[in-house]
């Protein structure tokens, strides 16, 4: 029978706070019968909208908790939209805060869910909203990216679930579903937009990404990892690793 290991890595943008971190992630078991169900889910929250980061908590914990459908979206976020508003009634805020919150908080969500019977196989459903991204991995090579195509994909302007349900009435059209089988040896990468931007980059030019991710052991091995690519200057100009919160859930099949 397939098993499943999983790491979480996250790190804040330079020169900000722990406390200011805007992504989010979650990730829960759930065994009914003969089946094993694994979540995993990353969101990010929009800065310049208000109080991101708890909004992006909700729905990565909304996922993991099985309770997002993705064919009936406009059902599961009214209720997340609630629970946002309650957890910032108990915050004294002044006004200007106060009128911010009328527009609502804005955020992207990927997650993925793996089935685990007692077979040599694995069944998987995803959904994606935005451009936090995943990546499948099989023998050091990038088998599936989803939901973008390319680099060129991302952009300043991603579609963002609200918490202001009139910034949602097009929304389901914008979800995207992914499913498929896996096998052990294969890796599923979680990461929100900057981090996927990098590694497919990297891995367009040839360099072994692959590799130096499959080697990272542990929190410090990461920071370091992203500290310094946040530094490189690629020819044009730009920093290989745009300044942005960066969250990665490492999931391997074994």
């Amino acid at each position: 029978m397939v098993q499943i290991a999983s790491e979480c890595f996250s790190l804040q943008k330079a020169g900000n706070r722990k406390e200011e971190y805007e992504d989010a992630f979650n990730t829960s078991i759930f065994v009914n019968k003969d089946t094993a169900y694994h979540r995993f889910a990353i969101a990010d929250g929009a800065s310049e909208s208000s109080f991101a980061n708890i909004w992006a908590g909700l729905l990565a914990g909304y996922y993991c908790k099985g309770k997002m459908d993705s064919h009936q979206l406009h059902n599961s976020i009214p209720k997340l939209s609630k629970d946002w508003k309650r957890k910032l009634n108990t915050k004294d805020l002044p006004w200007y805060a106060q009128e911010k919150l009328n527009s609502g908080a804005f955020s992207t969500l990927a997650g993925i869910t793996f089935r685990l019977t007692d077979t040599w196989s694995v069944e998987f459903d995803a959904i994606a909203i935005g451009d936090s991204c995943m990546f499948q991995i099989r023998d050091e090579q990038i088998e599936h990216f989803f939901p973008l195509a390319s680099v060129e994909d991302f952009h300043n302007r991603p579609i963002l679930i609200s918490s202001n349900g009139a910034y949602n009435l097009h929304l389901q059209a914008s979800v995207k579903n992914w499913s498929g089988t896996a096998q052990a040896g294969d890796s599923f990468w979680l990461m929100t937009d900057a981090l996927a931007c990098w590694t497919l980059t990297r891995y367009e030019e040839g360099t072994n990404v692959i590799k130096q991710i499959h080697g990272l052991t542990c929190e410090d091995d990461f920071i370091r990892l992203v500290e310094a690519e946040r530094k490189l200057v690629r020819r044009d100009g730009s920093f290989y690793l745009r300044n942005d919160d960066v969250t990665f859930i490492r999931v391997n099949l074994m």
